[in-house]
Order: structure tokens, then sequence, then C-alpha cells
């Protein structure tokens, strides 16, 4: 499936160099009785463009492979590679997290 930006390159670069009408907008949102996390989840929630049980649970599988490759590596003694493993497993893993946080209880 292919996915639309949520912005133009036009819109982003107009949005980021504005920092000022970021800022309002932010604010305008911290009147609201949710914080922005909150708010961020509740409009990603159902919706195409949001995120999923199943995309949490691929950055962990994900996250759990690269411990294996790493500590595969590890014991070849390819001390690089196996860091580069586990870089990547601690992104792998911290998203997990993040998109856990955007979706409602199991």
């Amino acid at each position: 499936m292919t996915m639309p930006p949520a912005l133009s390159a036009a819109e982003w670069n107009g949005v980021l160099r504005q920092q000022d009408g970021l800022v309002h907008l932010r604010e305008e949102f911290g009147k609201l009785p949710f914080s922005a996390h909150a708010i961020a989840a509740l409009l990603l929630y159902d919706q195409p463009f949001g995120f999923t049980r199943q995309d949490v649970q691929d950055e962990e599988e994900v996250s759990a492979y690269c411990a294996v490759m790493a500590a595969q590596n590890r014991e070849a003694g390819d001390r690089a590679t196996a860091a580069k493993f586990e870089l990547l497993g601690a992104r792998h893993k911290e998203r997990a997290a993040k998109l856990a946080a955007l979706l409602p209880p199991p």
C-alpha cells in the first residue's frame, strides 16, 4: 500500500520555517484536556495512516532478531557487526514502545 505524505514538501518547509505557527498550534492543542501525546494517539487511532498492534509486534520481533544476530556475531568475533545489530535492536525496541504508547490497551 502506498501512503501519500501527510504534508507536501512545500507545506513541511512552510511549517518548519514558521516555528511560531507550530508553537501556536501546540498551544491551541494545549488548551484541550489531553496532552499532545494523547491527542496524537487519538487522531491516529483507527486511521489507515495510524499504527496497529501488528506494527508493535513487528518491531519487537525485529529487535529480538537483532539480539540473536548480535550474539552470533559476538561469538564469531565480529564485534563491529555485533555492535551494529545491538544498536539496531535497541532502536527497534524503542520504536515498538513508542508505537505501543499510541495504541489503546490490548
